[in-house]
């Protein structure tokens, strides 16, 4: 069984056009043809084509009132048209891209321009029933539905939006040093035995794929296997949490005839990422549950917000009895703001079946200040289910590992985040081959200013640095970190070395103009700085160490020739030095 094509729909009344489109398009699309503008109506609500081909003149009714009424259906309004005409072009397209139409195909007929222009449309189409599909997906596992429900409908969505034979999802049993079929898409028409419960031990072609992903890269599990015809058939994904092997992703099609597309291997990843994200939430969640050791706080109330029940652990939380909460209701947990909009907005949209979270700062009845994530979802037709997790501490453990990533004395960055991001920035932009500079800067004469001035003094001249450099770039992606001492780095994404030049010269300037005193360095009256700094495209290949030793280079060679200076060096090119500042 081939996989399904998309399909296109030519209207036009002339014959010979219907037939040359057809022989262009078919090879590659289903094709549907209509004679006339009712008939294009009709075919376009019985196949729901993806993309239609419109010629504009046409006895009776013509391309421009078929659109009209197409854009006016909830079945068709969002196929994409394409006009065909032999019009004059400028006034033709101005009324048709008003109208909606998507784009033009001019007469008489060029191959390559018919079918650029179609699989444009397709590709879009393609793009956005990837989003909504990616949305579902979202909004699914933000529910509250038992997981592997979830995942059962995620598999079931992606197999059907790919039309692929089947998808698997494995776990990784470390007892077993197996995997273990967790959840699975079968295609229906494929009449196939189920999986589930079904395992691959590491051994033979399965031990050289997975192992190789336990010891070495991660980033491609496509390895070859006994077969390569039977790896030309799959797309297997790792999923990794925390570093560890988790799960297995593994995507199968019924013949290795066509390669996979970059779009779906593309979506493969999304899908194991979130897979991935949702694995962790859910080992996270189990742990913080056992280490807390307290229950969820879990309250049942009408569709009109009136509070039906309540269970022991909101009380032992809020301070707050049963008694008083179904009484007084909930206007005793949300003040009057709050309560409004969960009355008006919240309780209604629930009610509708959507999904409805938010968090808010509570007082508990001994006065004591908690974060409650809230979690409101319909329980049956004329009731709703209310979670409030307690995230105080959870909260509080978030800001004080915010807090490791920053430098006591100047506020910015450290070493350890500078260690920690590096990496991850360089293996990001590796997937476009985009530049990475990284700039290592050091204050001229540090330990004499200290000497001079005093170490307090020191400490206040370090801020002042800390804040040129960060005004210096501000650019979203880019960050200033304090290395050591009176070292800082400035990592520059997408900085090419001429970018990079232009940095180290308004860094320069910065400096200068701020006119710290420093009565006794060598090279002026005023601090200044000795920079050094590599430019390269981010590969695989490159770490944070090779940067961060030929940005040493540069900085090196920049106070060995005189300081108050930047120098530079890509990983391929020789040194240069820039102008002294």
């Amino acid at each position: 069984m081939s996989k399904k094509k998309h399909s296109i729909l030519i209207v036009d009344d002339e014959r010979l056009n219907i037939s040359v489109l057809r022989s262009i398009l078919s090879a590659d699309y289903t094709v549907y043809a209509a004679g006339d503008g009712e008939d294009a109506i009709e075919t376009a609500n019985k196949f729901l084509p993806d993309v239609i081909l419109l010629d504009i003149i046409m006895p009776g009714m013509d391309g421009y009132d078929v659109i009209k009424t197409l854009k006016k259906s909830e079945k068709t309004k969002n196929i994409p048209v394409i006009f065909i005409t032999g019009l004059d072009k400028a006034e033709a397209e101005e009324k048709g891209l008003t109208l909606g139409a998507a784009d033009y195909i001019a007469k008489p007929f060029v191959s390559a321009i018919v079918k650029l222009r179609v699989h444009n449309q397709i590709k879009l189409i393609i793009q956005f029933r990837q989003q909504v599909l990616m949305t579902k997906i979202s909004h699914d596992f933000l529910s509250d539905a038992y997981i592997d429900t979830v995942f059962a409908k995620t598999l079931r969505g992606v197999g059907m939006f790919m039309d692929v034979a089947q998808i698997l999802l494995y776990k990784y049993d470390s007892d077993e040093d197996a995997l273990i079929c967790q959840s699975e898409w079968l295609k229906p028409e494929l009449e196939k035995k189920s999986k589930i419960g079904t395992t691959l031990r590491l051994e033979g072609p399965i031990f050289s794929i997975v192992k190789n992903l336990l010891d070495g890269d991660r980033s491609n599990l496509r390895s070859e296997t006994a077969d390569p015809e039977d790896d030309k058939r799959h797309i297997t994904k790792p999923i990794f949490v925390k570093g560890k092997l988790h799960a297995l992703l593994d995507i199968s099609k019924e013949d290795g005839v066509k390669e996979w597309s970059e779009n779906e291997h593309n979506l493969s990843v999304l899908i194991a990422d979130i897979f991935a994200g949702v694995f962790e939430r859910d080992a996270m969640e189990r742990q913080f549950s056992i280490v807390e050791k307290t229950p969820d706080l879990i309250m049942s109330i009408s569709e009109t917000g009136v509070v039906e029940y309540t269970n022991p652990a909101l009380e032992t939380v809020t301070g707050y009895t049963k008694s008083e909460l179904i009484t007084n209701g909930l206007g005793i947990l949300f003040q009057d703001e709050r309560l409004e909009k969960l009355t008006e907005k919240y309780i209604p949209k629930a009610m509708q079946g959507e999904s409805v979270q938010f968090e808010m700062n509570f007082i508990c009845k001994d006065g004591i200040k908690r974060i409650l994530f809230v979690s409101i979802f319909q329980r049956d037709v004329n009731s709703l289910g209310m979670i409030l997790r307690d995230m105080t501490r959870v909260r509080e453990l978030e800001e004080e590992n915010e807090k490791i990533f920053y430098d006591g004395l100047t506020g910015i960055y450290n070493r350890r985040y500078f260690d920690e991001s590096v990496p991850r920035i360089i293996a990001s932009l590796s997937r476009t081959n985009s530049p990475l500079t990284i700039m290592m800067i050091d204050i001229d004469f540090f330990k004499k200013f200290n000497d001079t001035y005093g170490h307090i003094s020191g400490d206040k001249c370090l801020k002042v640095v800390a804040e040129v450099l960060s005004k210096a770039v501000p650019r979203a992606d880019d960050f200033v970190a304090r290395y050591g001492g009176e070292e800082f780095v400035v990592v520059l994404p997408n900085t090419n070395e001429n970018g990079a030049c232009i940095v180290a010269d308004r860094i320069m300037s910065r400096i200068r103009e701020s006119n710290i005193p420093h009565a006794s360095s060598d090279v002026a009256k005023y601090v200044t700085f000795s920079i050094g700094f590599t430019t390269a495209i981010a590969l695989h290949t490159l770490t944070l160490e090779n940067y961060v030793q030929k940005a040493d280079e540069m900085l090196y060679q920049s106070k060995q020739s005189g300081r108050n200076k930047y120098s530079f060096q890509s990983l391929i090119m020789e040194a240069q030095d820039g102008e002294k500042k």
